[in-house]
């Protein structure tokens, strides 16, 4: 046992935790077969000292930890906000202690022993409290009661690894410190169900089917699915597409992220109305983009109402963001189609054109107020949004034709090669 003799003659019993033999652990180890109860003043806790006494503590028959915190306890919300803290260095604690002890064996007694009284857990918040004690109650009165004082808290470092400076006293002065501790007790909050809560949660026995439906939780709420994943799992229209096809598709969304737009120039017969729909099941119900679609009048019904009615109806109707519009629509000045376009000029994130060569020709603008060429009408729509423009016709007299003109070089400033995704082998 250590003692220090000073020049002095006296003597004290101090515990530092340097002996390897005598710690602040082996102190509480032994006093546990000859007390009746402990007493114990700490500014921290943690689950793992309770566990380092193993099953020495359950020979006590009342453990009482009194606990303070770094700051004045002065107002309830203080108060409020320590006791979270505290909570939350138990929380800490017993995560601490699952890399060690994957079972948290012994826990599920200290749980039984908090939950029948036999340990009880105050917070002192009158005022500052840092006081350090482990204060016996003899179970013989010829054994008589000891106390260690000084520094070390009831964490499992503080009792067998720092350096501190603890004296143990006995005799008639732990009286002295038994009614010192008793009065703060009185004086302290109790927070013996808020530690349980805290422990119960690490000892809750789960059935096989919780920890599987937690596990698919965890797995699900963290999984991002990616796009090959929605392709070939949730999407209609991209199993039934060709190679030559997918190809096309992913052509195009390549080019548009990078440049704004592209063109689809496949010959007649080889299925741009198919890419243009699996775009369109992309954008809409992947993506959960805006997207407006003109179609020549004539195509609407026949071709895209009932390819989009046969494959992907969900987009039709409803609250999805999808809308069909004809060529023609842009010149109209009756009804409520002028309404909607300007509404889509607004809104729409991303414009598809089928038979887009119908948009080469750009016309005179007119002056404000007076009738622009339907080209003019769609430059200004699509001004800002992504673009996807299909057509078997691309070049018809010149190349430059390709460009659309000029205005559509001022949406797109990129060379052609750029732009086209996909061209169909010559027939």
């Amino acid at each position: 046992m250590p003692k220090r003799v000073s020049k002095t003659g006296s003597e004290l019993f101090i515990v530092d935790n340097s002996d390897q033999d005598w710690k602040v652990l082996r102190y509480l180890h032994d006093w546990c077969q000859l007390s009746r109860g402990i007493d114990i003043a700490t500014g921290y806790f943690e689950i793992g000292a309770l566990l380092a006494l193993k099953d020495e503590w359950q020979k006590v028959d009342k453990i009482r930890i009194l606990m303070g915190d770094e700051v004045s306890q002065r107002t309830r919300n203080a108060f409020v906000e320590a006791l979270d803290t505290l909570k939350a260095r138990l929380d800490t604690s017993l995560e601490k202690e699952k890399e060690s002890n994957d079972f948290l064996n012994g826990v599920p007694a200290i749980v039984d022993a908090i939950r029948s009284g036999k340990i009880e857990c105050r917070v002192y918040r009158k005022d500052k409290f840092h006081a350090k004690a482990y204060i016996t109650h003899a179970r013989l009165e010829v054994v008589g009661s000891s106390a260690l004082v000084g520094s070390s808290n009831l964490t499992f470092p503080g009792i067998t690894e720092n350096v501190e400076l603890n004296v143990q006293i006995t005799g008639g002065p732990v009286n002295v410190l038994q009614e010192w501790y008793e009065e703060h007790w009185q004086e302290a909050e109790d927070v013996t169900p808020d530690i349980l809560r805290v422990i119960e949660r690490h000892t809750h026995s789960y059935s096989p089917f919780e920890v599987y439906a937690k596990s698919l939780q965890e797995y699900i709420e963290h999984y991002e699915m990616d796009d090959a994943d929605w392709e070939h799992n949730h999407s209609r229209m991209y199993p039934i597409l060709a190679t030559y096809q997918k190809n096309g598709y992913h052509g195009l969304l390549r080019r548009a992220n990078k440049y704004g737009g592209a063109f689809l120039c496949d010959g007649v017969g080889l299925g741009k109305t198919f890419i243009g729909l699996m775009l369109i099941e992309r954008l809409v119900i992947r993506d959960k983009k805006r997207v407006v679609l003109f179609v020549p009048k004539a195509a609407r019904v026949p071709v895209w109402e009932s390819k989009i009615r046969k494959y992907i109806p969900e987009v039709l109707g409803g609250f999805m963001s999808f809308r069909i519009f004809n060529h023609t629509d842009l010149m109209r000045k009756g009804g409520g189609i002028p309404f909607e376009l300007r509404q889509m000029q607004e809104q729409a994130d991303v414009v598809l054109i089928d038979e887009a060569h119908h948009f080469r020709n750009t016309g005179l603008r007119g002056e404000e107020g007076e009738r622009k060429s339907r080209y003019w009408e769609m430059f200004d729509l699509c001004e800002g949004k992504q673009m996807f423009m299909l057509t078997a016709t691309p070049v018809n007299n010149r190349l430059t034709k390709l460009y659309l003109a000029a205005a559509f070089r001022a949406i797109f400033p990129f060379s052609h090669q750029h732009l086209v995704a996909h061209r169909a082998p010559p027939d």
